[in-house]
């Protein structure tokens, strides 16, 4: 048996035959440690046999849709997928969402939850627990919406978690973006040495070719947290809010009202005017038409009997019959017009009735 060759090839096999080695007597000594260390030898023949096993020391990995931390409201965007990642003091999970944005990047919800966490298969790196500064605001912001000028919010906002920060801006694409961010933990005396430890950070990257910013801003007023840690220390809601004391009271009178405006942060986008389509048709003229020529009158013009009107009278200016006129020859050779006369009417003189 070739025992060099073996403790070259095992490392661990020379722990086990080193006796053997060193032994004068070979013969009888060596048969009694090779009893005694047989089933050693194997395991650890075996052991060199095997690959060792591969770590993913980041604690990254896919899970099912139905194990997210958290889910959108119904009609909100759809989850694609779910990427965990496990670190010394968080599990954290980056919620992929639907998206019809022509913006680079990712719509996600990500939710980290800080706790008691599995030693022997968190990561070793930790994450940054507590309450986001606003130098910061605008790093993260950065770094998943680049190239985007995003205004921070003025306003006071608050979901069924507590209050909430958020952004809003346009990308050059025409696409409204929204970033928003909270933190869920109890303060004050509710947190005592025992109980209500343990805090959740969210982020929401969300961009949209046609919904507006109001659209956008109701994804962090309807999303839902659906996991927690197993514990009795671990409650970053606190003591539930006790009701409001004028409900169910006399003189205390409840109307129902509801939002009267939403004031956004974001200008909205200019309307194009609309385009003119290019008529094949004609347009009509709207010039009046030239009135129609009427012949010259001939002959004497009969008068109309007293307290009557003629029917020229009735015609306007323009067809009213023109009189007859005459030329008559002047002393410089030109030409002037004199108008006709009519006749006075027949007045019989005597019995006959005839006209002088």
């Amino acid at each position: 048996m070739d025992f060099a060759g073996l403790l070259n090839a095992c490392p661990p096999s020379r722990v086990l035959f080193a006796p053997i080695r060193g032994a004068r007597l070979f013969g009888i000594r060596a048969a009694s440690i090779l009893k005694a260390v047989g089933l050693a030898s194997v395991l650890a023949f075996g052991s060199c046999a095997q690959p060792p096993p591969l770590v993913n020391p980041s604690g990254t990995s896919l899970v099912s849709t139905q194990a997210a931390f958290a889910f959108p409201a119904p009609g909100g965007p759809a989850i694609t997928a779910v990427v965990e990642r496990r670190f010394a003091n968080a599990t954290q999970q980056d919620i992929l969402l639907a998206t019809s944005a022509r913006t680079p990047g990712q719509n996600m919800l990500r939710v980290q939850f800080f706790g008691p966490v599995d030693s022997s298969i968190a990561g070793e790196s930790r994450l940054r627990e507590g309450y986001l500064p606003l130098g910061d605001v605008g790093s993260e912001m950065r770094q998943v919406l680049p190239g985007i000028r995003m205004v921070r919010s003025p306003y006071y906002v608050q979901n069924k978690y507590g209050p909430f920060g958020y952004a809003a801006g346009r990308s050059a694409s025409g696409d409204t973006c929204l970033y928003g961010w909270q933190r869920i933990s109890s303060t004050g005396i509710t947190q005592t040495w025992v109980g209500n430890k343990g805090s959740i950070q969210v982020r929401l990257r969300l961009c949209d070719q046609s919904a507006s910013e109001q659209r956008l801003l109701d994804v962090m007023y309807g999303y839902t947290i659906t996991s927690y840690f197993k514990t009795r220390n671990w409650n970053p809601y606190g003591e539930p809010a006790a009701p409001d004391p004028s409900l169910g009271k006399l003189g205390q009178p409840i109307y129902p009202v509801g939002v009267s405006r939403f004031e956004t942060v974001t200008t909205p986008p200019a309307t194009r005017p609309p385009r003119r389509v290019r008529s094949t048709q004609r347009q009509a003229s709207t010039e009046p038409l030239p009135a129609p020529e009427l012949p010259v009158a001939m002959g004497p013009i009969v008068p109309p009997p007293p307290g009557s009107k003629s029917a020229d009278s009735a015609l306007p200016a323009a067809m009213a019959p023109v009189p007859a006129t005459t030329t008559l020859p002047t002393d410089a050779g030109a030409k002037r017009t004199v108008p006709i006369v009519p006749p006075p009417p027949c007045v019989p003189s005597d019995a006959t009735g005839s006209c002088n």
